[in-house]
């Protein structure tokens, strides 16, 4: 089972950035490139779930694990979604890609 993929990193949010999280939302501004964002991004609902997961000790797969537990449902089913929502968050440069 050794192939060409490496072992998955943790995941990390990259520095400078400027958060106020609530209960129900994140609001993140990427104050480094404030000129070019303009305005803050809002997390809700699983994107919130994903985004506070982010914290630099796990891993993509091990976020997915955590969610499937939290919410009671298959890893496999929601995967490509936290790829999807991983990789918008990576193209906005709020993480450091994977």
């Amino acid at each position: 089972h050794n192939g060409a993929m490496t072992d998955p990193i943790p995941l990390s949010r990259v520095p400078g950035l400027a958060e106020v999280v609530t209960d129900d939302h994140a609001t993140v501004l990427n104050l480094p490139h404030l000129a070019e964002q303009q305005v803050p991004y809002v997390f809700e609902g699983t994107a919130l779930d994903i985004w506070t997961r982010i914290d630099g000790t796990m891993t993509e797969p091990q976020i997915v694990a955590d969610l499937a537990e939290a919410y009671a449902i298959d890893a496999r089913s929601i995967a490509p979604q936290v790829r999807d929502f991983v990789a918008q968050l990576a193209a906005l440069g709020l993480v450091d890609p994977a």
